[in-house]
């Protein structure tokens, strides 16, 4: 229990101390030393963040990024690695109705497994038939995965988190934080 106290703490510190060594000599020269406290290049830093995300959700820059996104489709290979990075980042950020829905378990034989819904349509290739999904099942210590696909009627839903399953399956279970 102290081990994992005491290294998230050195991580706030890091960061805390790495925003305030970046932004604070900023502050300091903006409103000079005599009204400088200590703290406020992360305070200024943590405004930034959230006016950078306000700026990133606007009307123009949503046009922009999809300008540069039909760019890189053009490109092969940045293509191919765009779209996978843009699809991983996806499934990582629905909301928490739609995670909910996604964690799945996968009976082999006497075995679960813990696993993602990452597609649940195939009409484009009838080939799989509408009865199948695309599950993927990662490995402990996210050393790699499975994308398998397989009947709905051999999947089970479970009533977790996508963060809570990826959590546990990334420390192999060791430890429920359900």
């Amino acid at each position: 229990a102290i081990a994992p106290l005491t290294i998230s703490i050195a991580i706030i510190y890091w960061l805390f101390s790495f925003l305030e060594g970046a932004v604070g000599p900023l502050v300091r020269e903006i409103i000079g030393p005599k009204y400088y406290y200590p703290g406020m290049g992360i305070v200024l830093a943590i405004i930034l963040i959230f006016i950078i995300g306000a700026i990133l959700n606007t009307w123009i820059i949503q046009k922009v990024t999809h300008f540069f996104e039909r760019l890189v489709e053009k490109i092969p290979l940045f293509k191919s690695l765009y779209n996978m990075i843009k699809n991983v980042m996806d499934l990582l950020n629905t909301s928490p109705d739609e995670k909910k829905q996604q964690v799945v378990s996968v009976t082999f034989g006497d075995c679960e497994l813990i696993g993602f819904v990452t597609r649940s349509n195939f009409s484009d290739i009838p080939e799989l038939g509408n009865e199948k999904i695309a599950v993927y099942l990662p490995m402990s210590y996210q050393i790699g995965g499975y994308t398998i696909m397989i009947e709905k009627s051999r999947v089970k839903p479970l009533d977790i988190t996508m963060d809570v399953a990826l959590q546990n399956t990334l420390t192999a279970w060791a430890k429920s934080s359900v």
